[in-house]
């Protein structure tokens, strides 16, 4: 941990001074961290990030972007040398960069792994989202990374055992523990001694994971981090409702750093203050500790940056982004799709904002459906979709290209058809209602729901013993989307899936991607 320790040193300072006229904190923003005596006091600064996936900037290079963090981060050190940057969770995947291939493999998040190795994150932990990528490039992402990482309930299933994963670096494996004690001290000397938790919550079961019990191991972890530190937080991947439930189970936490929810988010509960800040640094969160070593008191101050046009993106950390982005537009087009074609001018923004499509029926997504719907080689009835297909999190507005589509759809996957009968469909449809707030809440086209929660296709009920025939995106038909177990072509209730390998080259069914962009140029909304 001595890079935790010293934190870069005082040169940073120096180093770092031309930044020094940033607009990066409004009036206000910047409490005294001195509360105490000045030779009693340790004081720290927290950089929070989480739900980070695209390190470019969003909104035509308005807002977010990892060179806006670096800005952030390098103005933070003029205050203080203990500045402590951390990610609670999700930020190898999803991002359309990291399903692309480069240099004969998936980048898979390598791209994040360099950017944030330059910005100076010190420490990370899981999210569900780590779990999209295999196992071996998962290694590949730990192994690459110059931060530290902690995990208290996340372990790696290795023939049959359960194990930390582990970092190698020349040729040594280290386990990734699942706490971290982080010492910091004032130029007397003195010292804080910080306790870190890291739970993630179990929503990506694949094979060669394994999730302890939340509660407990936070529970089991704090209890010994109780005897030897002087605070204890948790960097935790959680939903809010769990952190809550962790919170009031461990009164003890001080502060927890939140992840999952993309939506800036502030509570009290109890003595603890629970943090998220916005998806895609869009904002971070800021936290001023400032520790009293005789009286064993602190204070947190916790303000929510913006990272908006006010913030000077960082020079070398745009260098590498750009990189990385030529990179992109690149293999895109050796792909066939032209970036920069400009596909309509919006005159009302597309919302593809997650808070919208995993809530309401959304049209954005009822467009995507339309689309799938002309893609289909026999007249569909309707045409479904899970919301969680749907990456971009952001207000589309103006010029709508094809690059907006494709980061819009990283996964890409293709469009099937398939019979279903009533009995099924109204089940599917409910399921996917109730799944309000997650991927698995679902989006369509030519499908309605009445007040009085009847499910009708081109304005008529939804008769049971009726066969239908629908358009759906391929990753829904696997079972795997949230309490769709049943929704897979083994389904009795299913006839008639399409074949993708039988899919020829000019047919817009084989990536959900053309069958949009398609769509839009012949003038579909």
């Amino acid at each position: 941990m001595k890079r935790l320790i010293n934190f870069r040193s005082l040169l940073w300072i120096a180093a770092f001074g031309i930044i020094s006229s940033c607009a990066v904190f409004k009036k206000g923003d910047i409490q005294n961290s001195q509360v105490f005596p000045p030779d009693e006091t340790v004081s720290l600064i927290i950089l929070q990030v989480n739900d980070f996936y695209e390190i470019a900037a969003l909104d035509h290079g308005q807002i977010g972007g990892a060179a806006r963090i670096a800005t952030i981060r390098k103005k933070l050190l003029q205050e203080n040398p203990n500045v402590l940057t951390v990610m609670a969770g999700d930020f190898l995947s999803p991002s359309l960069l990291g399903t692309l291939k480069w240099e004969g493999e998936r980048i898979k998040g390598k791209q994040m792994v360099d950017v944030m190795n330059l910005v100076g994150f010190d420490l990370v932990t899981f999210g569900n989202h780590e779990f999209d990528i295999d196992e071996a490039s998962l290694q590949k992402r730990i192994n690459e990374s110059k931060f530290e990482w902690v995990s208290t309930n996340v372990q790696h299933v290795v023939k049959n055992n359960f194990e930390a994963f582990y970092k190698e670096s020349n040729g040594q494996k280290v386990a990734i523990p699942e706490t971290r004690i982080l010492p910091f001290t004032n130029s007397k000397g003195k010292l804080l001694k910080i306790g870190v938790v890291a739970p993630c919550l179990p929503a990506n079961k694949v094979n060669f994971v394994v999730y302890k019990d939340v509660f407990k191991s936070v529970n089991l972890s704090l209890m010994q981090l109780l005897q030897t530190t002087d605070m204890q937080i948790a960097l935790s991947h959680l939903n809010m409702e769990d952190d809550i439930k962790m919170a009031k189970l461990n009164p003890e936490l001080d502060l927890i750093l939140g992840g999952h929810e993309h939506e800036n988010m502030k509570h009290q509960i109890g003595n603890s203050i629970l943090t998220k800040a916005d998806a895609n640094a869009k904002s971070v969160y800021v936290h001023r500790i400032s520790f009293n070593v005789k009286t064993k008191k602190f204070k947190i101050a916790s303000n929510l940056v913006k990272l908006d046009a006010s913030i000077v993106p960082d020079g070398e950390v745009s260098q590498l982004v750009n990189k990385w982005k030529g990179i992109e537009n690149k293999v895109i087009r050796e792909m066939g799709f032209d970036p920069d074609e400009e596909l309509l001018t919006l005159h009302e923004p597309y919302d593809a904002r997650e808070i919208t499509l995993r809530n309401v029926p959304a049209s954005f997504c009822e467009m995507i459906s339309k689309a799938m719907l002309g893609s289909a080689k026999q007249k569909a009835d309707a045409a479904i979709m899970n919301s969680g297909s749907v990456r971009v999190d952001d207000m589309l507005s103006g010029k709508l290209s094809q690059y907006d589509i494709l980061r819009a759809l990283p996964y890409g996957g293709s469009v099937l058809e398939m019979d279903i009968t009533g009995n099924l469909l109204k089940k599917i449809l409910e399921v996917g209602w109730k799944n309000q707030g997650s991927g698995g809440f679902l989006q369509w086209a030519q499908i309605s729901r009445t007040k009085n929660a009847e499910w009708l296709i081109h304005g008529e009920p939804i008769q049971v013993q009726k066969s239908y025939h629908i358009a759906i995106n391929d990753f829904l038909l696997t079972g795997q989307e949230k309490n769709l177990d049943f929704l897979t072509p083994n389904n009795p209730e299913i006839t008639n899936v399409s074949q993708v390998v039988n899919y020829d080259a000019n047919d817009l069914r084989k990536d959900v991607r053309l069958a949009v962009i398609d769509y839009l140029k012949k003038g579909g909304r």
